[in-house]
Protein backbone atom coordinates (compact mmCIF):
# COMPACT_ATOMS: atom_id res chain seq x y z
CA UNK A 1 0.00 0.00 0.00
CA UNK A 2 1.07 3.93 -0.70
CA UNK A 3 0.06 5.75 2.32
CA UNK A 4 0.70 9.43 3.53
CA UNK A 5 0.45 11.06 7.14
CA UNK A 6 1.05 14.94 8.02
CA UNK A 7 3.45 15.90 11.06
CA UNK A 8 4.21 18.99 12.36
CA UNK A 9 7.90 18.23 13.10
CA UNK A 10 11.12 16.77 11.63
CA UNK A 11 10.93 12.87 12.77
CA UNK A 12 13.58 10.93 15.07
CA UNK A 13 14.00 7.46 15.59
CA UNK A 14 10.72 6.20 16.17
CA UNK A 15 7.62 8.05 15.11
CA UNK A 16 3.84 7.91 15.40
CA UNK A 17 1.48 6.64 12.49
CA UNK A 18 -2.38 5.65 13.01
CA UNK A 19 -1.79 5.71 16.83
CA UNK A 20 0.84 3.10 16.64
CA UNK A 21 4.73 4.02 17.54
CA UNK A 22 7.23 2.48 14.71
CA UNK A 23 10.99 2.49 14.03
CA UNK A 24 11.06 5.10 11.60
CA UNK A 25 13.67 4.23 8.46
CA UNK A 26 11.34 6.63 5.95
CA UNK A 27 13.11 9.82 4.18
CA UNK A 28 16.26 10.94 2.98
CA UNK A 29 17.53 12.26 6.48
CA UNK A 30 20.67 10.10 6.83
CA UNK A 31 22.87 11.76 9.32
CA UNK A 32 19.77 12.98 11.05
CA UNK A 33 22.23 15.48 11.55
CA UNK A 34 19.04 18.91 12.73
CA UNK A 35 18.84 16.58 16.24
CA UNK A 36 22.47 17.12 16.84
CA UNK A 37 22.93 19.85 19.67
CA UNK A 38 26.01 21.79 17.26
CA UNK A 39 23.93 22.05 14.58
CA UNK A 40 20.36 23.31 16.24
CA UNK A 41 22.75 25.85 18.19
CA UNK A 42 24.40 26.41 15.13
CA UNK A 43 21.31 27.32 13.06
CA UNK A 44 19.77 29.22 15.89
CA UNK A 45 23.00 31.92 15.53
CA UNK A 46 22.61 31.54 12.05
CA UNK A 47 18.75 32.80 12.28
CA UNK A 48 19.74 34.79 14.79
CA UNK A 49 22.48 37.07 12.77
CA UNK A 50 20.55 37.02 9.14
CA UNK A 51 16.75 36.55 10.07
CA UNK A 52 15.81 35.95 6.59
CA UNK A 53 16.54 34.08 3.42
CA UNK A 54 18.29 36.86 0.98
CA UNK A 55 16.85 36.56 -2.25
CA UNK A 56 19.48 37.88 -4.21
CA UNK A 57 22.26 37.13 -6.82
CA UNK A 58 26.15 36.05 -6.22
CA UNK A 59 26.52 39.18 -8.53
CA UNK A 60 25.05 41.13 -6.28
CA UNK A 61 26.53 44.36 -5.12
CA UNK A 62 25.69 43.51 -1.37
CA UNK A 63 27.77 40.05 -0.85
CA UNK A 64 27.84 37.44 2.55
CA UNK A 65 31.48 35.88 2.75
CA UNK A 66 29.44 32.70 4.25
CA UNK A 67 28.85 31.77 0.69
CA UNK A 68 32.71 31.79 0.01
CA UNK A 69 33.35 30.33 3.55
CA UNK A 70 31.50 27.56 3.28
CA UNK A 71 32.18 26.64 -0.46
CA UNK A 72 35.75 26.36 0.69
CA UNK A 73 34.45 24.11 3.62
CA UNK A 74 32.52 21.70 1.18
CA UNK A 75 35.38 21.53 -1.46
CA UNK A 76 37.86 20.86 1.50
CA UNK A 77 35.29 18.25 2.99
CA UNK A 78 34.82 16.45 -0.24
CA UNK A 79 38.96 16.82 -1.22
CA UNK A 80 37.99 18.70 -4.58
CA UNK A 81 39.82 22.11 -5.56
CA UNK A 82 36.54 24.14 -5.61
CA UNK A 83 32.33 24.18 -4.98
CA UNK A 84 29.47 26.34 -6.20
CA UNK A 85 26.81 26.86 -3.65
CA UNK A 86 23.32 26.34 -5.42
CA UNK A 87 19.65 26.86 -3.93
CA UNK A 88 19.04 23.39 -4.65
CA UNK A 89 20.37 19.91 -5.56
CA UNK A 90 17.98 19.75 -8.71
CA UNK A 91 19.33 23.55 -9.35
CA UNK A 92 23.28 22.57 -8.86
CA UNK A 93 22.66 19.64 -11.54
CA UNK A 94 20.77 21.57 -14.25
CA UNK A 95 23.54 24.29 -14.49
CA UNK A 96 26.07 21.89 -14.03
CA UNK A 97 24.73 20.09 -17.36
CA UNK A 98 23.85 23.48 -19.03
CA UNK A 99 27.31 24.26 -18.33
CA UNK A 100 28.40 21.31 -20.31
CA UNK A 101 26.47 21.44 -23.13
CA UNK A 102 27.45 24.81 -23.99
CA UNK A 103 31.01 23.14 -25.04
CA UNK A 104 28.73 21.75 -27.90
CA UNK A 105 28.31 18.50 -26.43
CA UNK A 106 25.77 16.15 -26.46
CA UNK A 107 24.07 15.05 -23.25
CA UNK A 108 24.11 10.70 -22.25
CA UNK A 109 22.10 9.90 -19.91
CA UNK A 110 22.70 6.79 -17.88
CA UNK A 111 19.90 4.23 -16.83
CA UNK A 112 17.50 5.44 -14.68
CA UNK A 113 19.47 8.24 -13.72
CA UNK A 114 17.87 11.46 -11.85
CA UNK A 115 15.66 13.83 -13.45
CA UNK A 116 18.10 16.51 -12.02
CA UNK A 117 20.57 15.44 -14.78
CA UNK A 118 17.51 15.84 -17.64
CA UNK A 119 17.84 17.84 -20.06
CA UNK A 120 14.47 17.98 -22.40
CA UNK A 121 14.31 16.14 -25.08
CA UNK A 122 17.03 14.01 -23.02
CA UNK A 123 16.17 11.05 -21.87
CA UNK A 124 17.96 8.07 -19.77
CA UNK A 125 19.59 5.59 -21.67
CA UNK A 126 16.97 2.25 -22.11
CA UNK A 127 19.54 -0.28 -22.21
CA UNK A 128 22.18 -1.49 -19.22
CA UNK A 129 24.76 0.40 -17.36
CA UNK A 130 27.52 -1.33 -19.06
CA UNK A 131 25.75 -0.82 -22.65
CA UNK A 132 25.24 2.86 -21.60
CA UNK A 133 29.09 2.90 -20.63
CA UNK A 134 29.72 1.34 -24.40
CA UNK A 135 27.44 3.59 -26.11
CA UNK A 136 29.88 6.83 -25.02
CA UNK A 137 31.90 8.68 -27.90
CA UNK A 138 33.71 11.57 -28.24
CA UNK A 139 32.07 14.84 -27.56
CA UNK A 140 29.30 13.58 -24.92
CA UNK A 141 28.40 14.53 -21.04
CA UNK A 142 28.04 11.40 -19.35
CA UNK A 143 25.61 12.05 -16.48
CA UNK A 144 24.77 9.55 -13.83
CA UNK A 145 23.63 8.62 -10.45
CA UNK A 146 26.41 7.92 -7.73
CA UNK A 147 24.17 5.44 -6.39
CA UNK A 148 21.00 4.21 -7.74
CA UNK A 149 18.01 5.88 -6.27
CA UNK A 150 15.28 5.03 -5.06
CA UNK A 151 16.44 1.20 -6.43
CA UNK A 152 19.57 0.82 -4.76
CA UNK A 153 22.32 -0.15 -7.45
CA UNK A 154 26.28 1.04 -7.18
CA UNK A 155 27.99 1.56 -10.60
CA UNK A 156 31.44 1.14 -11.28
CA UNK A 157 32.80 4.55 -12.65
CA UNK A 158 36.65 3.07 -13.42
CA UNK A 159 35.50 3.93 -17.12
CA UNK A 160 35.80 7.92 -16.13
CA UNK A 161 39.63 7.48 -16.11
CA UNK A 162 39.18 6.41 -20.10
CA UNK A 163 37.31 9.10 -20.93
CA UNK A 164 38.83 11.93 -23.71
CA UNK A 165 40.10 14.66 -21.58
CA UNK A 166 37.43 17.15 -22.86
CA UNK A 167 34.27 15.70 -22.51
CA UNK A 168 32.38 15.66 -18.97
CA UNK A 169 31.28 13.10 -16.38
CA UNK A 170 28.45 14.41 -14.83
CA UNK A 171 27.54 12.53 -11.36
CA UNK A 172 24.52 13.23 -9.07
CA UNK A 173 25.84 12.22 -5.36
CA UNK A 174 22.93 13.88 -3.42
CA UNK A 175 22.28 10.25 -1.96
CA UNK A 176 26.32 9.08 -1.15
CA UNK A 177 27.77 12.68 -0.23
CA UNK A 178 28.07 12.69 3.79
CA UNK A 179 27.99 8.80 4.10
CA UNK A 180 29.68 7.43 1.34
CA UNK A 181 32.92 8.35 -0.27
CA UNK A 182 32.45 10.17 -3.71
CA UNK A 183 35.97 10.15 -5.00
CA UNK A 184 35.88 9.33 -8.45
CA UNK A 185 39.26 9.89 -10.75
CA UNK A 186 38.96 10.94 -14.19
CA UNK A 187 40.50 12.02 -17.13
CA UNK A 188 37.61 14.52 -18.43
CA UNK A 189 35.87 16.90 -16.64
CA UNK A 190 34.26 15.95 -13.26
CA UNK A 191 31.10 17.66 -11.77
CA UNK A 192 29.73 16.66 -8.88
CA UNK A 193 26.40 17.82 -7.62
CA UNK A 194 24.50 17.09 -4.18
CA UNK A 195 21.26 18.09 -3.01
CA UNK A 196 22.96 19.28 0.58
CA UNK A 197 18.78 18.52 1.85
CA UNK A 198 19.41 14.99 2.54
CA UNK A 199 22.13 13.79 4.54
CA UNK A 200 23.45 17.75 5.29
CA UNK A 201 19.71 19.03 6.29
CA UNK A 202 20.51 22.09 4.31
CA UNK A 203 17.96 23.75 1.88
CA UNK A 204 20.80 24.07 -0.90
CA UNK A 205 23.04 22.54 -3.66
CA UNK A 206 26.42 22.65 -4.49
CA UNK A 207 28.23 21.65 -7.41
CA UNK A 208 31.98 20.15 -6.43
CA UNK A 209 34.38 20.36 -9.44
CA UNK A 210 38.32 21.81 -10.82
CA UNK A 211 38.72 25.32 -9.81
CA UNK A 212 38.83 26.19 -13.73
CA UNK A 213 35.28 24.71 -14.25
CA UNK A 214 33.87 26.40 -11.43
CA UNK A 215 35.34 29.85 -12.10
CA UNK A 216 33.48 29.47 -14.98
CA UNK A 217 30.21 28.21 -13.87
CA UNK A 218 30.14 31.29 -11.59
CA UNK A 219 30.69 33.47 -14.74
CA UNK A 220 27.58 31.48 -16.33
CA UNK A 221 24.06 33.73 -16.56
CA UNK A 222 22.58 30.69 -15.44
CA UNK A 223 24.16 30.61 -12.28
CA UNK A 224 23.92 34.22 -11.45
CA UNK A 225 20.76 34.43 -12.28
CA UNK A 226 19.70 31.82 -9.70
CA UNK A 227 19.32 32.57 -6.05
CA UNK A 228 21.73 31.68 -3.43
CA UNK A 229 20.93 29.71 -0.61
CA UNK A 230 19.65 30.99 2.51
CA UNK A 231 22.73 32.40 4.69
CA UNK A 232 21.52 30.74 7.61
CA UNK A 233 21.67 27.00 7.25
CA UNK A 234 25.07 27.99 5.37
CA UNK A 235 26.20 29.21 8.42
CA UNK A 236 24.88 26.60 10.40
CA UNK A 237 26.58 23.95 7.75
CA UNK A 238 29.77 25.53 8.55
CA UNK A 239 29.53 25.36 12.20
CA UNK A 240 28.47 21.98 11.54
CA UNK A 241 31.83 20.21 9.79
CA UNK A 242 32.79 18.27 12.53
CA UNK A 243 29.35 17.41 13.72
CA UNK A 244 28.67 15.95 9.83
CA UNK A 245 32.06 13.62 10.75
CA UNK A 246 30.86 12.25 13.49
CA UNK A 247 27.47 11.25 12.56
CA UNK A 248 29.12 10.22 9.29
CA UNK A 249 30.98 7.84 11.81
CA UNK A 250 27.27 6.74 13.67
CA UNK A 251 25.98 5.93 9.91
CA UNK A 252 29.00 3.70 8.87
CA UNK A 253 28.68 1.47 12.03
CA UNK A 254 24.99 1.27 11.74
CA UNK A 255 25.40 -0.14 7.83
CA UNK A 256 28.13 -2.45 8.62
CA UNK A 257 26.25 -3.96 11.94
CA UNK A 258 22.90 -4.33 9.01
CA UNK A 259 25.05 -5.38 6.35
CA UNK A 260 26.99 -8.12 8.52
CA UNK A 261 23.60 -9.17 10.25
CA UNK A 262 22.88 -10.37 6.70
CA UNK A 263 25.64 -11.53 5.18
CA UNK A 264 25.16 -15.16 3.75
CA UNK A 265 21.54 -14.69 4.29
CA UNK A 266 19.39 -14.88 1.04
CA UNK A 267 17.05 -11.51 2.00
CA UNK A 268 14.47 -10.26 0.46
CA UNK A 269 15.83 -6.86 0.12
CA UNK A 270 18.59 -5.17 -2.07
CA UNK A 271 21.37 -3.32 -0.11
CA UNK A 272 24.90 -2.28 -0.79
CA UNK A 273 27.35 -3.17 2.23
CA UNK A 274 28.25 -0.13 3.72
CA UNK A 275 25.33 2.00 2.60
CA UNK A 276 22.52 2.80 4.77
CA UNK A 277 19.77 2.27 2.89
CA UNK A 278 17.66 -0.98 1.13
CA UNK A 279 14.92 -1.52 -1.12
CA UNK A 280 13.23 -4.26 -1.86
CA UNK A 281 10.21 -5.85 -4.81
CA UNK A 282 9.22 -8.17 -2.63
CA UNK A 283 5.43 -8.23 -2.38
CA UNK A 284 4.21 -7.75 1.42
CA UNK A 285 7.35 -7.04 2.95
CA UNK A 286 6.65 -3.27 3.28
CA UNK A 287 3.14 -4.74 5.61
CA UNK A 288 5.43 -7.39 7.12
CA UNK A 289 7.88 -5.03 8.61
CA UNK A 290 4.80 -2.49 9.66
CA UNK A 291 3.65 -5.09 11.76
CA UNK A 292 6.77 -5.68 13.27
CA UNK A 293 6.91 -1.80 14.55
CA UNK A 294 9.21 -0.61 11.56
CA UNK A 295 7.67 1.98 9.02
CA UNK A 296 9.33 2.61 5.79
CA UNK A 297 8.74 4.28 2.46
CA UNK A 298 6.32 3.00 0.37
CA UNK A 299 5.05 5.42 -2.47
CA UNK A 300 5.86 5.42 -6.52
CA UNK A 301 8.95 7.61 -7.64
CA UNK A 302 9.95 9.54 -10.06
CA UNK A 303 6.79 8.10 -12.01
CA UNK A 304 3.90 8.27 -9.87
CA UNK A 305 2.29 6.07 -12.10
CA UNK A 306 4.66 3.14 -11.15
CA UNK A 307 3.95 0.51 -8.37
CA UNK A 308 5.35 2.30 -5.27
CA UNK A 309 8.33 1.85 -3.94
CA UNK A 310 9.48 -0.31 -1.01
CA UNK A 311 12.98 1.68 0.47
CA UNK A 312 14.21 2.38 3.75
CA UNK A 313 16.98 4.21 5.40
CA UNK A 314 19.09 3.29 8.47
CA UNK A 315 19.54 7.32 9.70
CA UNK A 316 22.36 7.93 12.27
CA UNK A 317 19.73 8.40 15.06
CA UNK A 318 19.07 4.46 15.32
CA UNK A 319 20.82 2.04 17.21
CA UNK A 320 23.00 -1.23 16.91
CA UNK A 321 19.83 -2.58 18.37
CA UNK A 322 17.77 -1.64 16.31
CA UNK A 323 20.04 -2.75 13.31
CA UNK A 324 19.39 -6.45 15.14
CA UNK A 325 15.64 -6.01 15.31
CA UNK A 326 15.40 -4.73 11.60
CA UNK A 327 17.53 -7.79 10.24
CA UNK A 328 15.47 -10.16 12.06
CA UNK A 329 12.15 -8.56 11.15
CA UNK A 330 13.72 -8.96 7.10
CA UNK A 331 15.04 -12.89 7.83
CA UNK A 332 11.41 -13.37 9.38
CA UNK A 333 9.62 -12.47 6.03
CA UNK A 334 8.30 -15.92 4.33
Amino acid sequence: MSYSFTENHIPGRKITFEGTEYLWLGGTNYLNIGSHPTFQEALAEGIEQYSQNFGSSRRNNLQFSIWEDFERALADYFQVEAAALCSSGLAAAQIAVQYAQQKGLTLNLAPQAHPALWRHPHTPFAGSYKDWISSHQKGQILASDGIGSPWINSFDFSFATTINPSDYLIVDESHRAGVQDIHIPCSGHLLQTVSLSKAFGLPAGVILGTAADIEEIKKDSFWVGSSPPNPAFCYAGLQSMEAYKEQNTKSKALADRFANNLKGFDAPVTYEPGYPAFCSKAPGLFEHLKSAGILVNHFAYPDITAPPVCRAILPACLTLADMDTITEAIKSYA
